[in-house]
């Protein structure tokens, strides 16, 4: 096993090895399970990481390839998807945790504050829950309506902002995005839409669906709220789990979703986004990143993450 994902799903998600990185170190998996390293990372990996495995070295300078057949060869997603009670409750401390510190920082967030000064806050706030912030994205007034994945600047966030967060602990990743506006009314009113567009990804995730029907869904949603073409402009989500998507939802795609899978939709417009990470449940959805210092607005009877107005 070589990928990150998977020795962190090995290891039952706590004894995560992520910043290895592929070609770094490998588990093989036989009659005893064996930790291949190298120097550098052995002292940190059999104290912190990888506790009780027999662990053997390499010179770092001559790591040699896993062995076939190896996770290299074989897409092992499949068998991640449906998450055990164990990682379940490890996806609702990590949900709370990520969605409590981004919350609490964006609310405090000022128009004044440059892209960079919210960044920075949103990863000490990340950190002090002992969460790993994966992917840190924000965007203020300026660049909002500009780009889909935006990198923080040295720009000011003016009257609109937004922080997007894909967040990571014992190798779970949860995803949230959190936005703001004072008085800003087009963010105001594409923010509505994307909330009517993720009603009907929510209403179409039940068990047995497939990912390409969510998908569907999803399109007649960015047609009703009379932006057709929209889901075209970025991928619209999947199943989550231990990477930030195990699984995009495309046209047709087949999966079947089940209980246990953890789902993350993030329908958008230029200028607004929403965002949460699920629980599929046999009786519906649990929203894992649910703040409940955050103002919510009900949308078809969910409540869902209204703007912050301040």
């Amino acid at each position: 096993m070589v990928r990150p994902e998977n020795f962190a799903w090995l290891t039952g998600g706590v004894n995560t090895l992520a910043p290895l990185g592929e070609g770094v170190g490998y588990l093989e998996m036989g009659e005893k399970v064996r930790l291949h390293t190298t120097p550098p990372e052995h002292p940190r990996l059999v104290e912190e990481e990888a506790l009780g495995v027999e662990a053997v070295l390499h010179p770092w300078y001559a790591f040699p390839p896993p062995p076939s057949p190896s996770d290299l060869e074989h897409d092992l997603t499949p068998l991640r998807l449906a998450l055990t009670q164990r990682a379940q409750a490890a996806f609702r401390a990590l949900g709370a945790r990520a969605a409590r510190a981004v919350g609490e920082v964006v609310r405090t967030a000022q128009p004044g504050w440059r892209e960079w000064t919210l960044a920075g806050a949103l990863a000490e706030a990340l950190w002090g829950e002992g969460v790993r912030p994966l992917l840190l994205l924000v965007a203020g007034e300026e660049r909002l309506f500009r780009h889909r994945h935006p990198l923080p600047k040295d720009r000011p966030l003016g009257r609109a902002f937004m922080a997007v967060v894909c967040a990571e602990a014992g190798g779970l990743v949860a995803s949230l995005t959190r936005m703001a506006a004072f008085g800003q009314e087009e963010v105001e009113a594409l923010y509505k839409k994307v909330l009517r567009v993720e009603a009907e990804a929510l209403s179409a995730s039940r068990p047995g669906a497939s990912l390409g029907a969510v998908l569907e869904a999803i399109q007649k949603g960015y047609e009703a709220v009379g932006h057709p073409g929209a889901f075209l402009e970025h991928h619209q989500g999947g199943v989550a789990g231990l990477r930030p998507r195990e699984v995009f939802a495309t046209p047709g795609h087949p999966l079947r979703l089940g209980p246990g899978m953890a789902l993350a939709w993030n329908p958008s417009l230029s200028g607004a986004k929403v965002e949460d990470t699920f629980l599929l449940r046999e009786g519906g959805l649990e929203n894992l990143t649910e703040d409940p210092f955050w103002p919510m607005v009900e949308v078809e009877e969910r409540k869902r993450p209204d703007l912050w107005r301040g």
